[in-house]
């Protein structure tokens, strides 16, 4: 019975005055506490926003207008390299193309000079030009080769063909044929003799060939001989001018006298020859 009325005891506990007030306003202010917490996490939340977009906006905009100015200077400097690489092409075809209207106009002086040489207009056709691939080395200047065949030449090709240079001064002619080139042999390989006519008297004489465009000759000392005169050699009727009186010795008592005559093409820079048949 006395266990009964301590079950019923603990079951219904004894009401303390002031209990249920305490606990409604430790319950409100905890309430309240939780409204304000969350209050205060939104205003904050919003205080950081509005600070991080018043603070990082204007380095945001700094930075789109680096960014946009970078990105102009990048393609800026871009088009200046490729504008020039472009220039420095079209400068090295600039001055290629110069180097060759040089050359003509070498040629053409050369040309112009030498028909002053011969004083004509040669009206020969030539079968076909020829340009200089290689030289020989066994003998100065004693053979070359051309770039010209059987098979990129529309006439034909025979060896004793007259090689020139100019349309006037010979220079030797074919030896051999080949299908893209041709071998010519100098008349003034060394030891080479070849006759001609010397001066506007065109005495005879007997020029021996010294290498290098030179020749060498003797005449009777009482035969006048000047620097300049042409000795010209006479082919199929067509006269070509082979060398020019260089230099005259007269020794002193002898009955002969020295001629030294040269070639007037610089052998050493001639690119272009011109064949004719015989």
């Amino acid at each position: 019975m006395i266990f009964l009325s301590l079950m019923m005891i603990a079951y219904h506990p004894v009401k303390i005055p002031g209990r249920p007030r305490r606990f409604r306003v430790l319950l409100g202010l905890v309430l309240l506490l939780a409204i304000l917490f969350g209050a205060s996490q939104t205003g904050l939340r919003r205080l950081a926003i509005g600070a991080s977009f018043g603070i990082l906006g204007p380095l945001w905009t700094i930075g789109r207008g680096a960014e946009n100015i970078f990105t102009k200077l990048s393609r800026s400097f871009v088009a200046k390299l490729e504008l020039a690489g472009e220039n420095a092409h079209l400068r090295n075809i600039i001055n290629q193309q110069a180097a060759a209207l040089l050359d003509q106009e070498i040629l053409k002086q050369e040309n112009l000079a030498l028909r002053r040489v011969v004083n004509r207009s040669v009206d020969l056709l030539p079968l076909t030009m020829g340009r200089l691939v290689s030289r020989g080395w066994q003998f100065p200047f004693g053979q070359a080769v051309i770039d010209v065949g059987y098979q990129n030449v529309t006439g034909r090709l025979a060896p004793g063909m007259v090689v020139a240079s100019g349309e006037a001064v010979i220079l030797g002619e074919l030896t051999e044929i080949y299908e893209t080139s041709a071998k010519m042999r100098f008349y003034s390989v060394s030891g080479e003799r070849l006759t001609a006519g010397l001066g506007a008297a065109r005495i005879p004489v007997e020029l021996i060939g010294r290498g290098d465009g030179n020749f060498g000759a003797s005449l009777p000392r009482n035969l006048n001989v000047a620097v300049n005169d042409q000795a010209i050699v006479t082919i199929a009727g067509r006269e070509f001018v082979l060398a020019l009186v260089n230099d005259v010795e007269r020794a002193a008592g002898d009955s002969f006298q020295e001629i030294f005559l040269r070639s007037p093409v610089n052998l050493t820079q001639l690119i272009w020859v011109e064949v004719y048949e015989p």
